[in-house]
């Protein structure tokens, strides 16, 4: 996260070059504004985005993740998914499903899926939302005891989803209309220094179980027609 003291060495950077400041100059001004989402708020000044900036941005109602530390909202929003671009892809679903739909939310985060459905007028009768940091699940509740009508059951950890517990959910609500969610890619980005290790990482490599939870679903719902 970007600090105080690197928006002072920025402004410092500008403010001792000439106009326009030298090429080594704006590389390292770009490179860190697009490193740590920095927006310019006056001359030579730049400054982080606040957490109801970001909201607004993705598509999130205003204060969604009110309620939890200002690292912790930027640590859940830096993982979600952008409402409105999720809301587009899931429209197709509002005429298929006039009664509603059950949904598998794997990785739900802090539910950007589970808001566009919302914003789209689909109603969900059932979420089975799998989500492992208690502070998403937090933020996930409350905008559903304010929001929603339907069943609401949580999950902690992906890998402790059986095929058996896909096959259970599956016969109490008559199947799932919808798996949706996004792995980790931790270990993918660009921006992890550390540890790329791609696939084989320890937090993408949750990628297997969303393939393998995504297959019971499709032999549990085969296995009832």
């Amino acid at each position: 996260m970007a600090s105080a003291k690197l928006a002072g060495r920025i402004q410092h950077a500008l403010e001792s070059s000439s106009n326009p400041p030298p090429p080594s100059v704006q590389k390292y001004v770009m490179k860190e504004c697009k490193k740590y989402n920095l927006v310019w708020v006056g001359k030579n000044k730049v400054a982080l985005l606040e957490p109801d900036e970001v909201e607004y941005l993705l598509g999130f109602p205003r204060d969604h993740t009110r309620g939890v530390s200002k690292t912790v909202r930027y640590k859940s929003l830096g993982n979600s998914f952008q409402v409105d671009s999720v809301a587009w892809h899931l429209s197709v679903l509002k005429d298929m499903f006039p009664n509603g739909i059950n949904v598998l939310s794997l990785f739900t985060g802090i539910g950007g899926g589970e808001v566009a459905l919302h914003r789209l007028g689909i109603r969900m009768r059932t979420v089975i939302s799998v989500e492992i940091s208690e502070a998403n699940r937090r933020i996930l509740r409350a905008w559903w005891d304010q929001t929603q009508t339907g069943m609401l059951i949580e999950i902690a950890d992906v890998q402790s989803v059986t095929d058996d517990m896909i096959s259970s959910f599956i016969d109490r609500f008559g199947g799932f209309d919808l798996v949706i969610g996004g792995s980790p890619c931790n270990n993918l980005t660009g921006s992890n220094r550390y540890h790329r290790d791609g696939l084989e990482g320890k937090h993408s490599a949750l990628f297997f179980d969303y393939f393998r939870i995504l297959g019971a679903v499709k032999s549990a719902m085969r296995r009832r027609m």
